[in-house]
């Protein structure tokens, strides 16, 4: 038998990105939010994004990065850069989680998006921690809008999501707020389900006064205005409309605009970009750079419609145009929708946007005086909502390690 150490409370985060970083990024706002509340406590996340060594951790905190799956459609997953099978990916990743839970002993797990994992990974581990650690407790952490209503719910019932957040889960944290869409009710949770749902408000990093007052206009602008452009790997295409739209501005808006391509972007893509933007008022910030500085000194963000930019583009108080991504999934498109008829962004589908209308677009919303600060919005403190209700959630759960066999 071994022991593992007993001083300090243990959490453990689990996301899975693959493509992208929303759920690595969520639960890095509420670890920092966590050891705010709590310096001494341990924090481990369990990572598989390619890209999650270049994010910087809070104290006390440390990352286990899995081999990294890639959906690639409703149920189908491949390997990231791996000659093995999925089934074998699979398999390890399975063991390399139980092994982390055994030896690690949380005495809380947080879970983000999937009750059960890729493929049921989380079922072995999550059943060896409840049979050895069975008052630790695990949470299910959600964004509110996952898919089409009839996707979701189609899929839960498929694959027993439902019957895995029974078995396993204390309770439901869900990142958004009832009256902007209510999780629990579109996707038709059952009452068991439903019955440990819990409204937290959108996980966005804090916008501190000392980050505002550091952040001073960008020098690049000069006395005009500083748009901040972002998206991931697919962002391409309507990146180029923004540099061809950039031309049709009339020469009285003075601005500067700054692309933030992402760490998945093509070579080929980004040479294509940067060509394109000769000449032109733009610079390009590393795929990898944290442009939560840039967000900042933004006056108008246009970006893809990904909660964690909306929650930050919300937060931070930002003039924003968001072009959703057309699919698979129709997350995107449903928070543009419902986001733009509350008057807190303007929202292009991809099918109508073309680079005239982007252009008139965008000189509007730099000569608007209005903005997101003089609307009501949504609970924009999840991550200081979650960490408190975790840490209370702990206080019931005894310190002592105990043995495992």
């Amino acid at each position: 038998m071994s022991k593992t150490n007993s001083g300090k409370r243990r959490i453990l985060l689990y996301s899975q990105d693959g493509y992208g970083l929303g759920h690595l990024r969520r639960n890095l706002n509420i670890s920092e939010q966590l050891q705010k509340r709590c310096p001494g406590i341990e924090i481990l996340m369990i990572v598989d994004s390619p890209v999650a060594p270049f994010f910087q951790l809070p104290p006390n905190c440390d990352f286990i990065k899995l081999p990294t799956l890639v959906k690639i459609n409703s149920g189908i997953w491949r390997p990231y850069c791996l000659s093995m099978s999925c089934r074998d990916v699979l398999d390890l990743r399975t063991q390399m989680l139980e092994e982390i839970v055994l030896k690690f002993r949380p005495h809380l797990f947080l879970v983000d998006h999937m009750p059960h994992g890729v493929l049921g990974e989380l079922r072995k581990p999550l059943r060896a921690l409840k049979r050895h650690r069975p008052e630790a407790k695990i949470m299910l952490g959600l964004r509110d809008i996952l898919d089409a209503p009839q996707v979701v719910t189609h899929t839960w019932q498929k694959e027993g999501a439902f019957e895995a957040v029974e078995e396993f889960y204390d309770n439901i944290y869900i990142y958004g707020c009832k009256t902007v869409f209510a999780t629990d009710a579109v996707y038709e949770f059952p009452q068991a389900v439903r019955s440990k749902a819990r409204y937290c408000g959108y996980v966005a990093r804090e916008a501190s006064l000392e980050r505002r007052r550091r952040n001073a206009p960008n020098p690049a602008a000069k006395d005009g205005k500083t748009v901040l452009v972002t998206g991931g790997a697919d962002a391409g295409n309507f990146m180029e409309l923004f540099l061809n739209a950039v031309r049709m501005l009339p020469p009285k808006i003075r601005f500067h605009a700054v692309l933030a391509t992402g760490p998945f972007i093509g070579k080929i893509q980004k040479e294509k970009l940067q060509k394109k933007a000769v000449n032109l008022p733009v610079q390009f910030v590393s795929g990898r750079q944290d442009i939560i500085d840039e967000l900042h000194r933004a006056d108008l963000v246009l970006s893809m419609a990904g909660y964690n930019t909306v929650s930050e583009i919300m937060r931070f108080q930002k003039s924003a145009i968001v072009i959703p991504r057309p699919g698979p999934s129709a997350e995107q498109s449903m928070r543009s929708d419902i986001f733009s008829k509350h008057g807190w962004l303007d929202a292009i589908h991809p099918q109508n946007l073309c680079a005239t209308g982007l252009a008139e677009l965008v000189a509007k919303k730099l000569n608007s005086k209005s903005g997101l600060a003089m609307l009501p919005t949504p609970n924009l403190t999840g991550a200081e909502t979650v960490s408190s209700f975790l840490l209370e959630e702990m206080q019931n759960v005894s310190i002592q390690a105990g043995a495992i066999l």
